[in-house]
């Protein structure tokens, strides 16, 4: 079991959301998806994209500008969890972690920018 973050964009092709369907893999988020297990806390994407967590739909839009804001914040969950739930002491490996939020906000930024609205974020828990 675990946390499965979705971002969702007008126009958004069948090969875009094919994409986001990768075998639960933490290091997506340039596909617009995040994963994170549920193996103990912090969890970086209650903090990231709080009002998906938040909603009775799971779900609700978030602009690009607000994941900004909570981006370092976030890389510094993602370390601090990857080292104390994860033991993990290989820099590069938590880079690339910290890195798939990253890419997660910069897809946004991008479709937001193209369609004029802030993509739909979705949670599945």
């Amino acid at each position: 079991m675990g946390i499965d973050i979705y971002a969702k964009w007008l126009n958004q092709t069948k090969v875009e959301e094919d994409k986001q369907y990768c075998g639960f893999n933490a290091w997506n988020g340039y596909s617009g998806y995040l994963r994170e297990a549920y193996h103990g806390e912090p969890y970086a994407t209650h903090f990231f994209v709080k009002e998906a967590f938040e909603s009775q739909e799971a779900q609700a839009r978030i602009p690009a500008k607000v994941l900004k804001e909570r981006l370092p914040e976030t890389i510094k969950l993602v370390r601090e969890r990857e080292q104390g739930v994860y033991q993990e002491t290989d820099e590069y490996s938590i880079w690339k972690t910290q890195k798939s939020f990253v890419d997660f906000y910069k897809l946004c930024k991008r479709k937001e920018k193209e369609n004029g609205e802030a993509c739909i974020i979705s949670a599945s828990y």
